[in-house]
């Protein structure tokens, strides 16, 4: 079975959430500290829902606005989306046989549509 190695790692989640967050607040990128709980930014109910609207777009699956309340630090909120992520990844490579992928893989590099 082919497996593949997500670039949605916790640290690029991370990084992408802090420039999320500091563009929602009044905070610069360098002052939001990951391990400080969300609420510490200002992050009321609307801005948690433009943030989790704008989580979707970049992880490119759903995201439940609950993870925020269980992961309540940037920190742990983005380790649990790279989990996600790497599931998501794994369940959609587990479906797909080593020689499908691999044409489709060649194909993509050679610059084809599947």
């Amino acid at each position: 079975m082919i497996t593949s190695t997500s670039t949605l790692t916790a640290e690029a989640i991370q990084e992408w959430m802090v420039a999320q967050l500091a563009a929602q607040t009044d905070y610069e990128p360098d002052e939001i500290d990951p391990t400080v709980t969300f609420d510490n930014f200002g992050l009321d109910s609307a801005k948690a829902m433009a943030l989790m609207a704008e989580a979707e777009k970049f992880l490119g699956f759903e995201v439940s606005p609950t993870l925020l309340w269980h992961y309540p630090t940037l920190e742990t909120f983005s380790a649990r989306l790279a989990e996600e992520a790497a599931d998501i990844e794994s369940q959609l490579l587990a479906q797909v046989d080593d020689a499908t992928l691999a044409k489709m893989l060649a194909e993509v590099e050679a610059g084809d549509e599947p």
